[in-house]
């Protein structure tokens, strides 16, 4: 295989397994807000970061497929490493775009949501008068910078990017190394 045949398996790969896990986030993400309403709680974070994880297992599949039907099962850590963060791109690319149609589409009525589910939480800690007014102060502002997409694009993809970047550091440790799940 020459350069520019596994340069373009390279990309292939990123983008056929990179893509999914992007859809499959924000699709439960949205559905979650459709049909069980906003919920800022420790729980809803971790089957967030469950489904981010399980979604972000695809990358794993992306690399080991690359490794064995491009490069004979063997791979250098920083090919893998590259090839993840790759799919992590086109994952938090499809991921934003689709954020962004659903905002658009909700007249970005998501941060209104937000920002008064974290200010109800804020209150039934019983704090301090002037700390929840600062605390209200610092959420409004947020809720304004949000409405501008130079601000909102990028906090979007830094949501999906984080897991992707771990999923990414431990595929391509595994994989790396040639002893460990072997081309059959």
């Amino acid at each position: 295989m020459n350069d520019r045949q596994e340069n373009w398996g390279f990309w292939k790969t990123a983008f056929i397994y990179g893509t999914p896990p992007g859809l499959i986030v924000i699709t439960f993400m949205i559905c979650s807000f459709t049909f069980f309403g906003f919920n800022h709680d420790a729980s809803s974070m971790v089957v967030g970061f469950l489904m981010m994880f399980l979604a972000f297992s695809i990358l794993f599949l992306g690399i080991r497929r690359f490794k064995n039907q491009n490069l004979g099962g063997f791979i250098k850590f920083s090919k893998a490493l590259s090839l993840g963060l790759a799919m992590v791109v086109f994952s938090g690319i499809a991921y934003v775009i689709i954020w962004e149609i659903y905002t658009a589409m909700t007249d970005n009525a998501f941060i209104g949501q937000y920002t008064d589910n974290l200010i109800e939480l804020e209150k039934a800690k019983d704090l301090a008068p002037e700390a929840l007014a600062d605390f209200i102060a610092k959420a409004e502002a947020r809720e304004i910078k949000y409405a501008n997409p130079f601000y909102r694009m990028p906090v979007t993809f830094s949501e999906i990017a984080s897991m992707g970047l771990i999923v990414s550091l431990l595929s391509a440790l595994v994989l790396h190394n040639p002893k460990l799940w072997a081309k059959k």
